[in-house]
Parts: C-alpha cells; sequence; structure tokens
C-alpha cells in the first residue's frame, strides 16, 4: 500500500492547502500556462477544495465548484453539491448559473474520479466515460480560447477520447504530474484555445 503521507501531504498541510492535488494543478499549470488572473472557473470534482484554493490565488474573479460530497466554503466560490451523472444535472447547473449570472467559463477543471473498483480495465472505461460527460455537459459553457484540465485511468480509450476532442482545440496533450501517487494510472488530459462556439 502507498504511504499517502508522503512529502506532498506534509507540503500542502505546511502551504494550507486542503489537499496535496492542489500541486498536480500547480505543476500542471506551470507547465501548460492554463490559468490567467482573468479566468472564469467550471470546476469538477472540486471537494475538499484543493485545486479550488490554488485556483482562488490566480483569480479573483467567482468560480463554479461542483461535486457529490460536501466542500467547506471558500471565498467566491459558487458550489453546487451534485451528481454530474444524474440526467437532471445539465438542468441544475444552467438553474445555478442563471442564479448567479455566470453563462459561460475561460477554463474548465476536472479532479473528479469514479469509485475505483480494483479492476484496471474497468475503472479505465469508468473514467471515460465520467470525461465524456464532462466534456458534453462543460463545451457548452467554455469560451472559444478557452483551455480543458482532465483526470483520467490510462488505457485503451484515452487514445479514442483524444482523437475525438482534440479537433475541437488548437493544442492537446497527457501529462502525470509528480504528485500523483506512485502506481496510479491516473494522468491528466489538457486540451488549450478552443476553436470555436460549440
Amino acid at each position: 500500500m502507498p504511504d499517502r503521507k508522503d512529502r506532498f501531504y506534509y507540503l500542502a498541510k505546511k502551504d494550507n492547502f486542503r489537499s496535496r492535488a492542489a500541486f498536480k494543478l500547480m505543476e500542471i499549470d506551470k507547465r501548460f500556462h492554463m490559468l490567467s488572473i482573468d479566468d472564469f472557473v467550471l470546476e469538477f470534482g472540486s471537494s475538499p477544495g484543493g485545486w479550488t484554493q490554488y485556483v482562488r490565488s490566480i483569480t479573483s474573479n467567482p468560480i463554479v465548484s461542483i461535486d457529490l460530497s460536501p466542500m467547506e466554503p471558500i471565498e467566491n466560490v459558487h458550489f453546487i453539491r451534485g451528481d454530474l451523472m444524474n440526467p437532471d444535472f445539465d438542468s441544475i447547473l444552467r438553474e445555478n448559473l442563471n442564479r448567479i449570472g455566470i453563462t459561460n467559463f475561460t477554463v474548465v477543471l476536472s479532479d473528479a474520479m469514479v469509485h475505483t473498483s480494483g479492476n484496471r480495465g474497468r475503472d479505465h472505461a469508468s473514467s471515460y466515460l465520467l470525461d465524456e460527460r464532462i466534456m458534453n455537459i462543460s463545451m457548452r459553457y467554455l469560451r472559444p480560447g478557452g483551455n480543458v484540465i482532465l483526470k483520467q485511468f490510462y488505457g485503451d480509450l484515452t487514445k479514442t477520447f483524444l482523437k475525438k476532442w482534440e479537433e475541437q482545440f488548437r493544442y492537446s496533450g497527457m501529462t502525470t504530474p509528480e504528485a500523483s501517487r506512485r502506481g496510479s494510472s491516473e494522468i491528466y488530459i489538457v486540451f488549450k484555445g478552443k476553436i470555436h462556439d460549440s
């Protein structure tokens, strides 16, 4: 069993991040330049808020964060607790965005992940379907020129996923941050510069 209290765990405690995952986003952002001070961010899989805290340190614009699990409040973050796989989630999200007056975003982030079964093939397929759902929802709200980061368990459907969506962006890539746990098959997929409106 991997040591869950590795150096990133202690760094998160030291730097007052809610989770070590903040360092994953930090590394991806520094490598690919995904976030800027003017961004409006839609975030899936936000709880407990490590990524949200990092985004908050970059932009002061409102953030919309979504998770099945509750999340302690963060200033100027609109949290929606819900299941994005629920067929009614589309209307729930739209109603919430109308209520807070946000119509589109410059960045979509997802650290969301399925509950793992221990079967790598099954977990990969489930994460692929989750990312498909996230892309289908978020592309309606992502502005032209916008960026996306998603987590996925790597497998044979990853290339299919990239091939499908990269046509709508100027750049696509994959990365595994140093803060990812050893032995994990998780990767992060990056899309930059949405080409046109959906």
